[in-house]
């Protein structure tokens, strides 16, 4: 084998092997991104579920606090010698109660749309994490293609050469 041949073939693996690398790299730095995103992911539905949770304990407040407004305003027609369970008393009562009741849902609904939006923002996450390990193991595929023709052109170069 003389010394050009010898060259040309240490040139090929060379060659080969930063190709081999950066397929390798490539599918390294796509599945660390993916990771960031599955991470990314999680927090959206911690957050989702943070979301509810607020609700769920904000709303056993306002129910505490409508229930003691309630109680007050019941009390104040009777020491005013209203009956509280008929009449004008207990229209208002059921009207403040049925007012109370759709706020309620209003938040409850606003909520859920909140904790669904954070959810779509983690499955969208999730979705944009595999595009990457699939992108990555894409350019590591093609970086070994990319070996084995420079491993085959190198050999047939050497081939000719000789």
């Amino acid at each position: 084998m003389s010394i050009a041949q010898g060259l040309m073939v240490a040139g090929t693996a060379i060659t080969v092997q930063g190709q081999l690398a950066a397929g390798k790299a490539a599918k390294v730095t796509a599945d660390y991104n993916a990771s960031l995103q599955d991470r990314n992911a999680k927090a959206q539905e911690r957050k989702a579920e943070q979301i509810q949770r607020i609700f769920a304990f904000k709303a056993q407040e306002q129910e505490e606090d409508f229930k003691k407004l309630n109680d007050r305003t019941q009390m104040a027609y009777r020491g005013s010698g209203w009956l509280a369970t008929t009449g004008t008393p207990l229209k208002r009562a059921l009207t403040n109660y049925i007012k109370f009741k759709q706020d309620l849902n209003n938040q409850e609904y606003n909520t859920n749309v909140a904790a669904l939006d954070k959810r779509e923002a983690a499955t969208n996450a999730r979705l944009r994490g595999e595009l990457m390990r699939m992108e990555g193991r894409a350019r590591q595929k093609a970086s070994r293609y990319q070996a084995a023709g420079t491993l085959l052109s190198g050999a047939a170069q050497t081939a000719m050469m000789g």
